[in-house]
């Protein structure tokens, strides 16, 4: 496949006069000359700029820069694959973490609802338990007043 117009950008043409391209940020040609700067173009990157033949016609050059952008676009879009792939994983771990949280409410609230009847259920048998303690203890008072009554006996002889 060969591409091209057939008329040759500025930008290469200065490239084959042997002056380098300031496009490639290759040397102190153009710019502020500063290399202790810290612009964003000085920094580290993965990106790596296409690598243009010296040698070669004009289409052979652009076909170059044509299957570069091609596989770097091949790249990019694998890239992109990997990370929605990734976001679909993290998406559905915090769908089952937010089903997980539902399901917890809602045992919750049930096993609040069960505390409830459980305490008003306590409730009902120590009711339950004091009238019987009342019901003895009011027993227990006759029979000693009884006792107290008949002078020891619980038998009184009154005749």
């Amino acid at each position: 496949m060969q591409y091209g117009s057939g008329s040759r950008p500025a930008w290469i043409r200065s490239e084959e006069n042997g002056v380098p391209s300031q496009r490639r940020g290759g040397g102190s040609s153009g710019g502020s000359g500063n290399s202790q700067s810290s612009s964003y173009q000085n920094m580290p990157s993965s990106y790596q700029a296409p690598q243009l033949p010296s040698g070669g016609t004009y289409e052979q050059r652009q076909t170059h820069v044509v299957e570069d952008a091609l596989r770097t676009n091949v790249q990019a879009e694998t890239a992109a694959g990997n990370v929605l792939t990734q976001l679909e994983a993290q998406r559905n771990q915090l769908q089952r973490a937010d089903d997980d949280a539902w399901a917890m409410r809602e045992d919750v609230a049930r096993a609040q609802r069960e505390l409830r009847e459980l305490q008003a259920k306590t409730w009902k048998k120590k009711r339950r338990l004091y009238a019987v303690i009342g019901a003895l203890s009011f027993v227990d008072a006759m029979l000693f007043f009884r006792i107290v009554q008949c002078g020891g006996s619980f038998f009184c002889r009154r005749y």
